[in-house]
């Protein structure tokens, strides 16, 4: 079978192994949070909450090891 990745996926990927991925909290307009899945350049994805994105980085890693 074969893997594909979205460029998403190849953006976490790549700051993953260049050590500057980063989960940032931040509050949305109505008080909520989120986390910003990010980079040096900007944020990449965001997710509900530290779960959900740890758990995309996870799966990711995981992807990759396959």
């Amino acid at each position: 079978m074969a893997h594909t990745l979205s460029a998403t996926c190849l953006a976490i990927a790549l700051a993953d192994a260049r050590g500057t991925l980063t989960l940032t909290e931040r509050t949305d307009r109505w008080g909520g949070t989120f986390i910003a899945i990010g980079d040096t350049h900007g944020t990449i994805e965001i997710a509900e909450d530290m779960e959900a994105a740890n758990k995309s980085v996870t799966d990711l890693r995981d992807r990759a090891a396959a």
